[in-house]
């Protein structure tokens, strides 16, 4: 991934603690990690930035949703 790239993972990591600041920052990091495991079969260490980051839009739809889904209820 370019620097471009890299920046937009950090921005929508960014994105992402504002949606959830009830986490902690090392625990939306695991989170993510554990998604990207699930997604592409890669984690934290050796996933690509461009995985990770969809990893980071996948938890913030799950994410949204059950907040919708807790509203809703």
């Amino acid at each position: 991934m370019n620097d471009e790239g890299r920046k937009e993972l950090f921005e929508a990591l960014q994105s992402l603690a504002e949606v959830a600041p009830e986490m902690r920052a090392g625990q939306l990091i695991a989170a993510v990690g554990e998604l990207c495991a699930d997604i592409h079969g890669r984690g934290l260490w050796d996933a690509s930035d461009t995985e990770l980051l969809e990893a980071v839009w996948q938890f913030r739809r799950n994410f949204e949703a059950s907040q919708l889904a807790r509203k809703a209820s």
